[in-house]
Formats: C-alpha cells, structure tokens, sequence
C-alpha cells in the first residue's frame, strides 16, 4: 500500500459561516454586521477610556440600535428620500474643515477610528438620510410660539452662563401611561441607581441599560449650557457636586444623570469670542505625540526669540490653517476643546501657549484678540427650541415604528 494512502485524512479547516441574527421586514441584519459594528465601539470606546460592558450586552444593544436604524432608512426610502454623492462629499468636506483638516488628513484621522473612506462615507449617508427623515416626518410640524421664545430668552439672559459636563440614562416609558408602568419604570431606575452608587461604572451602565442616542457613547452629552439642557436638569445639576449622579423625572421618560464637570460661564447674554493662530503637529507611524511635542516646543522657543507666528505656521504646521499663517479667525470660547477654551480664556495677548495634546494632535496657540458677542438671538433660540421639542417627538414616533414593523431575532447574539 502506497504512503499516501497511509496517512491520515486531513480535517477540512473550519469554515465561518454568517448568520442571521435579526429579520426587520423585508430585510435582514448579519452576524458579520453585527459584529464589525461592535468591535468599531469597542475600539472608539477604549480610545476614550470608557469602561466597555460584556462583549454579549454591547451586542445586544448594538443590534437594538441597528434595527431602529435600519427601520428609519425603510421609512425613508419609503416616502422619497434619497441621498446623491454629492450631498455626502459635501458633508465629509465640511467635517474635515471643521475639524481644520483637508480632506486626506480627515480620512486619515477616521481611518484610525477602524474606518475605511467608503464605510465611512455609507455612515455618512446615513446620518444624512436620518436627518432629512426627521426634518421632514417631525421637525416642520412642531410649533414655537412667539411667548415660548420670549420666554425662553429670558430664561437665558437670567442664567449664570454656567457649562455642565453631563452623561445620562434615559428610560422610557409611554406619555399616556398609567400609574402602576410609570412606578414600573421608577423602579427599575432606583436599581439601576443602586448599582452606580455600590460602583458600577456609570458609562458601563448607561450602555447596558439607557434608550437614548447618547447610550453607546457611554451617554455622555457633553458640556451644556443651561439653555441646552432640560429645565428639570438644570434644577438638579444646580445642587450637585462633580461625580453626583442623580435620578431626575420628566416627561415620558426618568433620567439618571451623572455631573462629570462644572465651569464658571460669563455672566449675563454675552459670549467670549477670540482670535487664534495656531501650529499643529499630527501624530503618525514616524512621529509620536512625545515627539510631535518636543518639536512644538523647539518651534515655541524661536517665537520667544523673535520668530514669526505665520512663518513658523506656514513651514510646519500640518493644519488645514497653515496656508493662513495658523489663522483660524474669530472663535467662540466655549465651543473650543476644554483644553484649549481654559488656554484660551486665560493666555494673555499675543502670548503663544502649549503645547497641548487634543484630538488633532500637538497644538501651540496665541491668542491675537478678544471680543464679547451678543447673547441668542431670536431665530437662534426658535431653533433650539423647535429641535428641544422635534427630538421629543421623534422619539415616541420611533417606537411607534418600531411597535408597528415586523422584528424577528432568529436565535441567541
């Protein structure tokens, strides 16, 4: 008998097969889906160290999300909305500006986030398609009165200017609903209260447990005036301490709500502005933030020495501002990283501060002047209102298209 024939049979190299793991309609979302778009959050989680729940609860909430999202699209396929190519190179611009980059710089930035340009690029589609969903089904029928506006600016010319870093939970519960589903959902918050308050990170469990947008990232919303928050907030965060975590009832919905920072703001209807160069240094392969700061510190010493702010920003800044000397005009401080706006408030004139690390790199700023801008104006405040309201709405629109379509989740995630 031939050796070949001797030896041992092979075994066949197992073979990843996809399944489904939610039917939505007419529609269906995939295993390999699901699990490209947790391990993107887990990756942007980690980033920002957040501590990330159990891969099966992320899932599980994952694939929630992606079901109401791909419920949206239907819809909006449904009723006409369609995206074209231009629309969304428009939007991928506009972010790189935004974020002072060209445009290689910003897919390069996004790559780093597990992007590719062209999944990157259907994300933004999206975003855009949703938007338009909601400008369309919600936004154009709310209804802001002339006395809710007035009394709106009022409200913000009494405030302190105060900016609160908040993260929430959100849970929900129907607007008509009875008593007994409202003391239902009260409780399940004092639980999961409980939990944050015996140690539980609270970012972990505004991912296990909130239903807002913000529950992926950890449902942090970032650094708010009084003005874009809800009143019932404000009224909380007003008597809390940094690291507080509070329950707070509203309508439809009880919030958790955890105070991770608080700034002194400018008293009355005014807002700081400032006029800013800047030098950037990106990190790359070849050059680390260590490095890229060392240098931004060689550049600082030659300015100290009598060398040009805009020369030194044309030669080596890799910002989408260098081609301007560094300009990047007039700025609104409270728009500016937290880094950055406590640099900015504080650097007296024409003194270069840094560097400072930020999203964008190893950043050297001056500031070349200060202004105070006029509070809100009339269609600033009718917009955040109709926006305050409009999200509201939505909402409750969502689970009703949610309750009304078809959704079957064949197996265990």
């Amino acid at each position: 008998m031939s050796a070949a024939l001797l030896q041992a049979p092979v075994a066949p190299r197992p073979v990843t097969i996809d399944k489904i793991v939610a039917v939505v309609n007419n529609e269906v979302i995939t295993q390999n889906q699901l699990d490209r778009r947790v391990s993107l959050l887990i990756k942007r989680l980690a980033a920002r160290d957040v501590t990330v729940p159990p891969r099966h609860l992320l899932a599980r909430k994952v694939l929630s999300q992606m079901v109401l999202q791909r419920l949206e699209l239907q819809y909006a396929h449904n009723i006409g909305i369609r995206v074209s190519r231009a629309q969304v190179k428009h939007a991928e611009t506009s972010l790189a500006a935004r974020n002072h980059m060209t445009l290689p710089q910003f897919e390069q930035a996004v790559a780093t986030e597990g992007f590719t340009p062209a999944t990157f690029r259907r994300r933004l589609r999206t975003e855009i398609t949703i938007r338009t969903l909601i400008m369309r089904r919600i936004s154009r029928s709310v209804i802001v009165t002339q006395r809710a506006v007035d009394r709106f600016l009022a409200q913000a010319r009494a405030a302190d200017g105060t900016r609160y870093h908040v993260a929430e939970i959100t849970l929900q519960f129907p607007v008509a609903a009875d008593t007994s589903a409202r003391q239902a959902v009260r409780k399940r918050a004092l639980r999961i209260l409980k939990k944050i308050h015996a140690g539980e990170p609270f970012s972990q469990a505004a991912i296990a447990y909130s239903q807002d947008t913000h529950a992926l990232e950890g449902g942090d919303i970032g650094w708010r005036t009084a003005a874009h928050l809800r009143p019932s907030f404000v009224r909380a965060l007003r008597q809390m301490k940094s690291g507080d975590v509070r329950l707070v009832s509203g309508r439809g919905a009880y919030y958790i709500i955890e105070l991770k920072g608080k700034r002194a703001g400018l008293k009355g209807p005014e807002h700081e502005q400032v006029r800013l160069r800047e030098i950037v240094l990106r990190p790359s392969r070849r050059v680390s933030m260590l490095i890229a700061r060392e240098k931004l510190k060689a550049l600082k010493k030659r300015l100290a020495q009598g060398a040009h702010f805009k020369t030194l920003a044309r030669a080596y800044s890799q910002g989408s501002t260098a081609t301007r000397g560094g300009s990047l005009g007039w700025m609104t401080v409270a728009g500016l990283p937290p880094t950055l706006a406590e640099a900015a408030r504080h650097l007296p004139l024409h003194t270069v501060g840094g560097p400072y690390a930020t999203a964008r790199g190893q950043v050297l700023i001056e500031v070349v002047a200060r202004r105070m801008r006029a509070g809100m104006t009339r269609n600033e405040a009718r917009r955040l209102l109709r926006m305050r309201r409009g999200n509201a709405l939505y909402v409750r629109w969502l689970q009703t298209l949610r309750d009304d379509a078809y959704v079957r989740y064949p197996g265990r995630i």
